[in-house]
């Protein structure tokens, strides 16, 4: 029943579009559940099943995000240390080249 007066409501209310499972409404009044009313423009509803579908998606992202940081780790300092040999090694002998 409480769905059917929201969208009666939107209906109403000012220019609503629908696609799918989203609604978009342009200016409405909305009736709360404790009875007091909110003026609402330029929102969007997600429908129940899209609305739980975005927060699992949501929660797996978070969960992806923190295994790839615990993944990534430290990079080991003889791995820097390497590496900056390495380029000071190719610096010099390009300069020694050079001239």
């Amino acid at each position: 029943m409480k769905p059917l007066v929201l969208v009666l409501t939107l209906l109403l209310a000012g220019t609503v579009r629908a696609e799918g499972e989203v609604l978009d409404v342009a200016r409405a009044i909305v009736t709360l559940q404790d009875g007091r009313t909110v003026d609402v423009s330029e929102g969007c509803w997600l429908s129940t099943s899209r609305c739980m579908d975005t927060a699992r998606e949501v929660r797996r992202l978070q969960a992806e995000n923190e295994e790839l940081r615990q993944h990534a780790g430290d990079v080991p300092l003889v791995k820097v240390l390497v590496a900056v040999a390495l380029g000071v090694g190719l610096g010099f002998t390009t300069s020694r080249l050079v001239r």
